[in-house]
């Protein structure tokens, strides 16, 4: 093999993650890519961008409105592709993998065999994962505030529980273990990202699989945009008034996924806060990070990049985690609301997805029809027009 990293030419790949370590970014270009990656003997399964449905059907993590067959089926083809014998060599990845537990692992590699498995660990700062973590939480009607967030994950006994797949994503050591635990801490490759050159990742993957220079790195890859403090408040207030009406998190999920690109496609202005993490979070994460940087030298996996920057954010000077804005533009107000709109449009125009009958619930969900056809109601009870 030409580098220590590059995997053998029949080898098969599961890129893990975990969440916000750049898995977008990769992805979209290991898409873009798809022809050229099959030109040098490497092919990307995936029949679109990022086919998360098979990892959160073999993790157990499928969400409000997933179609569950179709979910399992996707993990059946995935396992088929992944075990057909090929000379190429082939690559998986989702970030939804790194929720997998021990017997969910053992579950994966005996699907899948450990003849010529290998598993990438993507790693960035926690401290840096904090607040995008925390913003995928709102987008999935979460109401905590940042501080809430941050005591519940940080505090060595919070006073509320820190979301559940937290730590399992991200105690990065521990996750590493995992995994290596099962295909062999010489079949695992921890790709640490460098802030400094966001070319380091796609070019670490070109070294794994053997790629030429520049074939994942000269894409237009897609990148997560991160939220404004407005923009996460403004939303964290609209999940709030979401459940008080009594919507459930079936709706919440389909609406999302309409409104989730309206939220990234604005350009916010030079002036507007970005979220910052205060300087007490940003100390405890480098010492999380620095222990985890020990542990993983002393594992034996093989290392790309530098672990020592796992544990060197800087603090930003903010003893304190700054107050949410309490108000936004009328420019801002009508944006967010015309969103709104377009998105239930979107909603009511495409066909629900199949999925499995969930449990009998002493409420039953109101649709978007349900709360219109409520709100006509009262208005004509009131003499509206």
């Amino acid at each position: 093999m030409s580098s220590p990293a590059e995997i053998p030419p029949s080898a098969r790949v599961l890129h893990i993650g975990p969440h916000k370590t750049g898995t977008t970014a990769l992805q979209s270009a290991l898409h873009q890519a798809r022809d050229d990656l099959a030109a040098q003997g490497v092919r990307y399964l995936s029949p679109n961008r990022h086919d998360a449905a098979a990892a959160r059907w073999i993790t157990g993590r499928l969400v409000a409105g997933m179609d569950r067959d179709a979910a399992r089926r996707r993990w059946e083809a995935l396992v088929e592709e992944m075990t057909r014998p090929s000379a190429q060599r082939r690559i998986y990845s989702s970030e939804f993998l790194s929720d997998a537990k021990d017997a969910q692992i053992a579950q994966i590699v005996e699907e899948l065999g450990t003849d010529d498995l290998w598993v990438v660990v993507t790693l960035r700062p926690l401290a840096k994962i904090l607040p995008s973590q925390y913003q995928q939480g709102i987008q999935r009607l979460g109401l905590r505030k940042y501080d809430d967030f941050l005591h519940s994950v940080l505090d060595e006994e919070p006073a509320v529980a820190p979301p559940p797949q937290f730590w399992i994503r991200h105690a990065h050591d521990e996750l590493t273990r995992r995994w290596a635990a099962h295909v062999g801490a010489e079949r695992v490759i921890v790709v640490v990202l460098d802030a400094a050159d966001h070319q380091f990742l796609p070019h670490a993957f070109e070294e794994i699989l053997g790629l030429r220079p520049d074939t994942l790195a000269a894409r237009d890859a897609k990148e997560n945009r991160s939220l404004t403090a407005a923009e996460v408040e403004v939303l964290r207030q609209f999940n709030m008034q979401f459940k008080t009406l009594g919507l459930g998190a079936d709706l919440y999920a389909r609406f999302l996924s309409h409104f989730r690109d309206h939220l990234k496609s604005r350009t916010p202005g030079p002036g507007e806060a970005r979220m910052v993490t205060p300087d007490w979070a940003v100390a405890g994460a480098n010492e999380i990070g620095r222990k985890a940087a020990d542990n993983l030298r002393a594992s034996g996996v093989t290392v790309l990049g530098d672990l020592d920057s796992l544990s060197a954010v800087p603090l930003a000077g903010v003893p304190e985690t700054p107050e949410a804005p309490t108000g936004v533009s009328t420019e801002f107000a009508g944006w967010f609301a015309a969103g709104l709109a377009a998105s239930a449009q979107q909603l009511l125009a495409a066909p629900r997805p199949r999925r499995t009958p969930p449990e009998p619930a002493t409420r039953p969900e109101a649709s978007l029809r349900d709360v219109a056809r409520r709100g006509l109601r009262r208005l004509r009870g009131t003499g509206g027009s």
